[in-house]
Order: structure tokens, then sequence, then C-alpha cells
């Protein structure tokens, strides 16, 4: 089977991923997979645009991740910005840094894109799950849910799907609703209040009455699921295929409400780079876990990178 080697930049509002793998007809494999915080979003929601030292901190980044991706051979590049740069204002002139500064062309795709393609990430390295299947993913600027049942005798690119994406994020929310450290009562409720009303206009529970199997994706989800096992030093073979439980989560949470941003720093399998954003991230899955009812969801660490990688191999 002909693979060909190409890296996906997947360019979050709060951080930037890098994949290059061997990519094939039906297949994905890593050579490398990093990620680096880079919160290229702070402000936007607030202020609508990116600043500029943000923007100099992504600049950075892409330097750095074209070329890793040279030295490793990759064919093609691909970059793919989502919530941060489809809200800001000013993105073109990120967008013309970019690829004036590291030669990276970026493609901004929808919410809705970001969804089905997440869904497609997620899937390919899992067979045999119970239908139908949600896949959920809580970025640092909107939260994507995307349900469908993969039929085995099509690609998981032409399953037919059902994609919605909000904005709400774990970086957006926390901006908009924590000022104090840590968190008072009812900042907390800022965030459970926003999220459960854009949630109830954004997903009907009809859409999500009959799935089997939900998954989550994306680096609040894996972080929790570090959290709940303790993790000293991240170990992504624990993270795939691990089922975090709604009541696992509800004690993290009340772990990280009694404790300041020093101390959130100091907790096993807690990135310090994620410890301010960590508590509204963990609010927005346990808000949608308890309004649609699911008890726990399986983790994966494959997503919207992978979903990109698959997309170009089949072009």
């Amino acid at each position: 089977m002909t693979t060909k080697r190409f890296a996906c930049l997947d360019l979050g509002t709060n951080t930037f991923l890098l994949l290059i793998a061997e990519v094939g007809a039906d297949r994905v494999e890593p050579i490398l997979d990093k990620e680096t915080i880079v919160r290229l979003g702070k402000g936007v929601d607030a202020a609508g645009n990116l600043s500029a030292s943000a923007m100099q901190r992504g600049i950075d980044c892409l330097q750095a991740y074209v070329a890793l991706a040279r030295q490793h051979g990759a064919e093609k590049i691909f970059a793919v910005g989502t919530s941060a740069l489809r809200d800001a204002a000013n993105r073109n002139e990120f967008i013309h840094a970019a690829l004036a500064q590291a030669g990276v062309r970026i493609e901004i795709i929808s919410g809705e894109k970001e969804a089905r393609l997440a869904f497609a990430g997620a899937l390919s390295n899992k067979t045999s799950l119970p239908g139908p299947i949600a896949v959920m993913d809580i970025g640092g600027g909107s939260t994507e849910v995307v349900v469908g049942e993969p039929n085995p005798l099509l690609s998981v690119l032409d399953t037919p799907l059902q994609a919605r994406s909000a904005d709400i994020g774990s970086v957006r929310l926390t901006e908009r609703c924590i000022q104090n450290d840590p968190a008072l009562p009812e900042e907390v409720m800022c965030i459970r209040q926003q999220t459960e009303a854009v949630m109830r206009a954004t997903w009907p529970p009809g859409d999500l009455a009959n799935v089997k199997t939900l998954i989550g994706t994306a680096g609040t989800i894996t972080t929790l699921a570090a959290m709940a096992q303790r993790m000293q030093v991240y170990d992504p073979a624990r993270i795939e295929g691990y089922t975090l439980t709604r009541q696992e989560l509800g004690e993290i949470i009340i772990t990280l409400r009694q404790r300041t941003l020093a101390e959130r720093r100091q907790l096993p399998g807690l990135s310090p780079a994620r410890a301010d954003v960590i508590l509204a991230g963990a609010i927005i899955l346990e808000t949608f876990l308890d309004l649609f009812t699911f008890p726990e969801l399986l983790i994966s660490e494959r997503g919207l990178r992978y979903g990109v990688l698959m997309e170009q191999a089949a072009n």
C-alpha cells in the first residue's frame, strides 16, 4: 500500500498541534505528535482581534513546527485554523505573516467542518463501537459535537453526519467568567449557566437521545483523563481508550475549585500551561454529560489533525 508522509498543523485558540504521519488510503500512522500552548485566542472574545504578542507566539511556533516537519521528511504541510481565527477581525494579518515568515498557508475551517474532521480523526483507529456515535471536541474557543453511525462499507469521511459547533470553550469562558483565584461560586455558576444556555440552543435533546457511544477528544478532555489517572508523566497509550466517568469528572472539578492557580499547577496529570483554563473546560464537559444524561465518555488521543490528513490522503 502506498503511503505519503504529511504534516498537519492544527491552530487552535489555546493550543497549536503538530502531527507528522504516514498516511494511506485507510490509515494514519503517527511519526511525531506535539502540542504547544500558544494561547492565540487570548482576549479575542472581548476585543475581537488577535493581539500582537499572541500573533508573535503563533508565528514562532509555526516556524518551529515547519522546521520539525521538514526534518522528518514531510512531503506536504497542511495548516487549519479554528475558533480564534474564525472570530478575529484581524485574522488576515496573521495569515499573511504565517505565509511570509513560516511558509505556511492556513485554511480557516468552519465549525461544522472542524466537527466532521474531528469525528473522522477520532474514529481513525477504532472499529466495532456501538452506534450511533457522538464525538465531542472542547477547544479553547469553541466546542464541537458530531453524531453519526459509520457504515463499514463507507469511508468515515463519507459517513452521513450531523455536526454542530458552539462558541463555548475553555479560554473563552475563563475570560468571561473568572476573575478570582480560586474561582468564586458565582463565577463557576456563570460558566455553567452560559454553557447550558448555549448547549440547549445548539443541541436539541433528540439529536443525542439515541447515542450509544460518546467519544471525547482534544486537549481539555485528554488532560482530564490524565488527571483522573494521576499521571506524573503524560502517557498517550493510557489516554487512548480510557473511560472517564461522570463521577471521576465531578471529583476533579471539586479539586480544581478548591485550589489556587499555583496549587493547580502542581496537580498530577495537569500541564501547568493549562491550569488557568482547565476548570472552565471541565465544567463544559460536566454540563454536557448532565444535560444529555451520559454517565461516561471514551477518550481518544486522535482528533481534528488526524481527520485533516485523512481528507488530504483521499484527495
